[in-house]
């Protein structure tokens, strides 16, 4: 990483680079790095301080992917989730899982992308993406470089998506706070009410604390901190949690309409947050932007070892063969849903609907 201050860029070449990553999350590092692991000249650019701060993320994933990191970035192994609707438990489910010190896995993965030869410079606010360049913003001086591929991996608001024109959205709309619990658990805890219209709120332990937040899907965001508030005080009443005060809240949105049309031209791709691959019922993304991530850095490598940039357009096939049946189900899952949501029985529409329940594999 280019050190904290500076304003000279040596490494930047006179020629080209052969891709420039715009966001250093999950999917864009994963993406520089196999790059990189490649030989290809890669720029990974990103508008934060630090990688990975603040946290805008619940930090809960699946073991198998958890496996991927080393433990000093686990925060808490957990054995189940459960699922309550109003209240009530209506499944317990085995599903081990971990949940992540979030800025610490980041930093792994960054620090990995820059082993394999990444040029990582931070404090960069990409400002336009077009064929052949990128222009951005750091420490008050704005620099255009050239490319021959771009890698959009800025989130659920990119601006490289804006590149392929395809309609944004839906988005849900979340708030989380980290509070301490009356006793360490070692499950996660999923909570649907009729209020919380389209998303729920969850319970995800760290330790001696845990992360508490929940999503509404956007006509009901303007009421978050009031349902929040409301959520904290019924896990206060049932002993989980002590109360603390209303603040250090952090949050964004969750695309959950499903993945655009296309995720890559011959000259720009889209992973992770930026190509709607988050599962739309869920909500969950990290597992996916790995995957994706990998998937765009192998095609572009390819695309530049054979000369014919058209190569690069493989990853919309790879990605779409893992990963597209899953994300089709859950995103019809989530149209019927909310179709759904105040004009049936609240239980049956989550049996429905929601991945705890045998309900949601039929049909």
């Amino acid at each position: 990483m280019i050190e904290k201050g500076s304003t000279e860029f040596p490494l930047f070449p006179d020629g080209e680079w052969d891709i420039v990553v715009v966001g250093a999350g999950p999917a864009g590092l994963s993406a520089s790095r196999k790059a990189a692991l490649g030989g290809l000249k890669t720029l990974v650019l990103d508008r934060r301080s630090q990688v990975g701060v603040p946290v805008q993320c619940a930090e809960y994933v699946p073991l198998r992917v958890a496996m991927e990191f080393p433990r000093a970035v686990w925060g808490q192994k957990v054995e189940e989730m459960w699922t309550l609707v109003e209240g009530k438990m209506v499944a317990k489910n085995h599903w081990p899982g971990v949940v992540l010190h979030r800025e610490l896995a980041d930093g792994f993965l960054a620090a990995r992308a820059e082993d394999a030869g990444a040029i990582l410079l931070n404090k960069s606010r990409v400002m336009a993406v077009e064929k052949g360049q990128v222009t951005f913003q750091r420490e008050g001086k704005v620099h255009t470089v050239r490319t021959r591929f771009v890698l959009g991996a800025d989130g659920p608001l990119s601006i490289c998506a804006r590149s392929l024109r395809d309609k944004r959205g839906p988005f849900l709309h979340s708030l989380q706070l980290r509070v301490p619990l009356r006793e360490e658990i070692n499950r996660t805890e999923i909570h649907f009410k009729a209020e919380f219209k389209g998303g729920y709120g969850w319970l995800f332990p760290k330790g001696d604390k845990a992360n508490v937040g929940l999503a509404v899907a956007r006509p009901e965001a303007p009421r978050l901190k009031e349902f929040l508030k409301a959520f904290l005080r019924e896990l206060a009443q049932r002993g989980l949690i002590r109360e603390v005060p209303f603040r250090d809240l952090s949050g964004g949105v969750v695309p959950v309409g499903g993945p655009p049309s296309r995720t890559a031209q011959e000259w720009i791709l889209l992973a992770g947050d930026a190509a709607s691959q988050t599962d739309p019922v869920t909500g969950g993304g990290i597992p996916n932007a790995l995957l994706c991530g990998e998937l765009a850095g192998e095609a572009v490598r390819e695309a530049i070892k054979s000369g014919d940039p058209r190569d690069a357009l493989t990853y919309e096939e790879m990605w779409r063969d893992l990963l597209g049946h899953g994300l089709e189900r859950a995103a019809r899952h989530r149209r019927r849903m909310e179709e759904d949501w105040g004009k049936k029985p609240f239980e049956e529409v989550i049996r429905a609907h929601w991945v705890a329940f045998r309900e949601y594999f039929r049909g």
